[in-house]
């Protein structure tokens, strides 16, 4: 299968997420990255694209790896 992927996001500004959203196509399945600040941003990136039912799957991580990993109990302590 096919996968192309597509940067929407140019502009300068601060990130901390990264999603990318896989739509299915003729062709295959293609990569849109967005570049976030906030992950509230996702809904109208989302809803200003493709229809939502051609979408295959939305992965998001964390742009930043300067922090240090913790787990949940350990946040739970902060």
């Amino acid at each position: 299968m096919q996968s192309d992927t597509i940067s929407a996001s140019a502009e300068t500004r601060i990130v901390r997420w990264v999603a990318t959203v896989n739509y299915r196509t003729d062709s295959g399945i293609i990569d849109v990255v967005h570049d976030l600040e906030e992950l509230e941003e996702l809904q109208d990136l989302v809803e200003a694209g493709p229809h939502w039912d051609t979408i295959d799957h939305i992965h998001i991580i964390r742009s930043d790896r300067s922090f240090e990993a913790i787990t949940v109990e350990q946040a739970e302590k902060l």
